[in-house]
């Protein structure tokens, strides 16, 4: 399965993941071979890509948890999309706190571990999803964590609401992409968080959120007007604070953005561990004991080149799983310390193709220049020899 941004998206490759519109109804099942008026449809949802399997790739299993995750999340978008409109508009949002309780009633109590997949997002969406995904995150964090109810409800209210300031923003800058912000606008999204927090005082509504959750919320805004996700260490952070930095951090990294590809579920762990300044370990912990990381059947790369798939998931310590290598079977068990000396997992397979790729430039060069045919000749033997000693 590949991440593919919306304006390389061609007919004739197959959805990885389902459509759904905003009452939860599957508009395009997984493995929907893509026509072009099909592709012309999606892209007025205003996506930014789409997870499509590669030519030769099955249909990964889905469970009915996953179906329902995917179906719940939908819905529940829409519906958190009409509170924060209301509260923008200073009248009383109908759902917020409800939605925070029936968040902890579906994922907050779970005695195993889910797979947390990033959803299909656009501008248009983007922030309610975001949101959604790191309450819901928080809500298997705080669980882990021990936290007693009113404080996990709090957390949860915050998550929901953290990002409401992203919504005033002007909509031709919010549609550049991190990168290309200027400084002068990245303190305007600032500013807009500011506004953002201060409208969801009683002085601004007459709704009245947990205090708690007003704390945490001006905190993570503050983690806004540094511009960048460092704690700073003359703060006291609230606990909340920092199940939400977490989360937010792990979806923001996972999930399809605007201008980056995103990346693995191993990878955005990875980041977190090594920078401890920002990430403590309790939370990045709480946070491998809810979501699969490295799962049965998940393909991956190690530093030498070699690839192989997980058979047996190692649910007390994600980094050591039992796997198979491709290029002779051998079976690796990673809390074996000889293997955890040779060697080193460095991501997730981003394809299962290893077809060599050309385009018609190279293949025209190739059938004219007798040097570049024997050039690569050599390089097909060389690969050839590599494969079979196991070290491609």
């Amino acid at each position: 399965m590949r991440y593919i941004k919306i304006n390389y998206v061609r007919p004739g490759m197959r959805l990885a993941r389902p459509i759904y519109n905003k009452s939860g109804v599957m508009l395009y099942e997984r493995d929907t071979r893509l026509t072009a008026q099909g592709i012309n449809s999606i892209q007025n949802f205003g996506l930014w890509g789409l997870y499509i399997l590669e030519p030769a790739e099955p249909v990964p299993p889905l469970s009915e948890e996953d179906l329902e995750l995917e179906r719940y999340l939908t819905v529940s978008t829409f519906r958190l999309k009409d509170d924060l409109t209301l509260l923008l508009n200073n009248m009383m949002p109908r759902n917020i706190m409800s939605m925070a309780q029936e968040i902890l009633r579906k994922f907050g109590g779970l005695d195993h571990k889910i797979n947390f997949t990033g959803t299909l997002r656009s501008n248009g969406d983007y922030v309610y999803k975001h949101s959604l995904n790191t309450a819901i995150l928080a809500a298997m964090m705080v669980n882990r964590l021990h936290y007693d109810y009113p404080e996990q409800l709090a957390i949860v209210c915050a998550a929901l609401l953290h990002d409401i300031g992203l919504l005033m923003v002007p909509e031709e800058i919010m549609e550049k992409g991190e990168r290309l912000l200027s400084p002068d606008e990245r303190r305007l999204i600032r500013g807009y968080l500011e506004k953002g927090y201060q409208m969801l005082h009683p002085d601004y509504n007459d709704y009245r959120f947990p205090n708690l959750s007003l704390k945490i919320v001006g905190q993570m805004t503050r983690l806004g007007h540094q511009g960048s996700p460092e704690l700073p260490q003359n703060i006291r952070w609230k606990n909340g604070t920092h199940v939400l930095h977490t989360a937010s951090t792990f979806d923001e990294m996972t999930s399809m953005n605007l201008d980056r590809v995103p990346v693995s579920e191993l990878t955005a762990v990875r980041y977190m561990r090594e920078h401890t300044d920002q990430f403590q370990d309790p939370f990045v912990t709480a946070l491998t004991q809810c979501i699969h990381i490295l799962p049965t059947g998940r393909c991956v790369e190690f530093s030498n080149g070699q690839t192989g798939i997980v058979i047996e998931e190692n649910q007390k310590n994600y980094a050591q799983p039992v796997m198979i290598l491709f290029s002779n079977n051998e079976r690796v068990d990673f809390t074996d310390a000889k293997f955890q000396k040779a060697l080193h997992i460095a991501d997730i397979m981003k394809t299962m193709d290893t077809r060599l790729k050309v385009d018609r430039a190279t293949f025209k060069q190739y059938k004219s220049d007798p040097k570049t045919r024997e050039q690569t000749k050599r390089y097909l033997e060389k690969r050839k020899k590599l494969v079979a000693a196991g070290r491609l």
